[in-house]
């Protein structure tokens, strides 16, 4: 077997230009990288809404009233039209609603979008459910998109070595893309009334219906469209309190250490930039029957006093109705269709608007 070097100083070399490779997320300064919008416009739609959001984020700037941020469960699971409907005709005004999401769980994109959000936009309540299930003590898959070790070294304060390991070795992946960008910029997205990536065709466009995605589909079934006729209404979905504690179940150490760190960077971000918090609990199928709301986490202990945490025990949401017919509501186990987007958005509005009122009230 012939060897990779034929002479040491080959190898010399080459290890150097490994070290070289290895170290330059920290050779680079902020202004030897590409604006921080091309990190957006470099992502395709299968992997979240990044058109949108380097439109949402950086391009417009009008004052955002109510903003959706998470996982592809609260980006599939929100009709954001029906809500800005509602507070638009609560405050007498047209109400700023959008949804900003992703693919992929974990609670570390959450913050470092957020911020960027923040530093650009003035918003006054950001709705968020639980997208840390799946999520460990590692950096997020696409990580190396977003993380850039100049912009956002200091933002791993308090994060175990394995973690801040991890993050390092996401922005050593996302330099050659960074590089790429200093040669040039990208182009933007081509506008068009559908979307599709694989599995995932004739989509309508989540840039035409404030960020949210309607999804007319099932995994295991063809889609039909359903409208259920329930028992639910506005008054079943529940704020926490002392009194309303009983209705709710706290899982224990069901979030990882590491998530719980960003959820507690986001409150401290919230707060920084005087944005009210709420979280929504977003139901899967799994729990149909619940009585109780059950959490990952207490995420007012987490977040801190800026949270306002609501959600419907899924026995009261789909109180009624038959498990195949609640089947019709979901794509998968973990994610509404556009039946149930349409569906849970009805329900949660009404208190998702008082909330509002109340967080924003002078």
């Amino acid at each position: 077997m012939r060897p990779a070097f034929t002479s040491t100083r080959q190898a010399m070399m080459f290890g150097l230009l490994l070290l070289l490779l290895l170290l330059l997320p920290v050779m680079m300064c902020k202004s030897w990288l590409p604006p921080r919008q091309e990190i957006y416009s470099s992502l395709p739609w299968g992997v979240g809404a990044f058109p949108y959001l380097r439109e949402q984020i950086f391009d417009e700037k009008e004052d955002m009233d109510l903003v959706f941020m998470g996982s592809s469960r609260i980006w599939w699971g929100i009709d954001t039209p029906q809500v800005q409907k509602a507070l638009s005709e609560k405050l007498g005004r047209k109400a700023v609603v959008r949804t900003l999401a992703w693919d992929s769980p974990g609670l570390d994109p959450m913050y470092f979008i957020m911020r960027d959000l923040l530093e650009h936009r003035k918003v006054r309540v950001i709705v968020f459910s639980d997208c840390s299930m799946g999520g460990g003590n590692t950096a997020h898959p696409r990580a190396h998109a977003w993380f850039r070790w100049a912009d956002n070294a200091g933002d791993l304060t308090g994060l175990s070595s394995r973690s801040k390991i991890s993050f390092y070795c996401s922005t050593v992946l996302g330099m050659p893309r960074n590089l790429l960008g200093l040669l040039r910029t990208n182009l933007p997205p081509v506008q068009s009334d559908e979307i599709s990536w694989t599995g995932f065709e004739h989509i309508p466009n989540p840039s035409f219906r404030m960020g949210s995605l309607a999804l007319r589909m099932r995994l295991d079934k063809p889609f039909t469209d359903y409208t259920p006729h329930t028992s639910a209404s506005p008054s079943d979905v529940c704020i926490y309190s002392e009194a309303t504690k009983p209705e709710f179940r706290f899982l224990e150490n069901a979030i990882s250490p590491m998530q719980a760190v960003f959820v507690s960077k986001m409150g401290a971000l919230a707060r920084e930039h005087n944005v009210k918090l709420v979280y929504v609990h977003l139901p899967e199928s799994t729990e149909m029957k619940s009585t109780l709301i059950q959490e990952p986490a207490f995420w007012p202990g987490l977040v801190g006093s800026n949270l306002t945490m609501m959600g419907i025990a899924p026995a009261k949401l789909f109180g009624g109705l038959a498990d195949e017919d609640i089947l019709k509501l979901f794509f998968n186990s973990e994610h509404f269709n556009q039946n149930g987007q349409i569906y849970f958005t009805s329900v949660i509005t009404p208190r998702l608007v008082q909330v509002y009122e109340d967080q924003t009230k002078p």
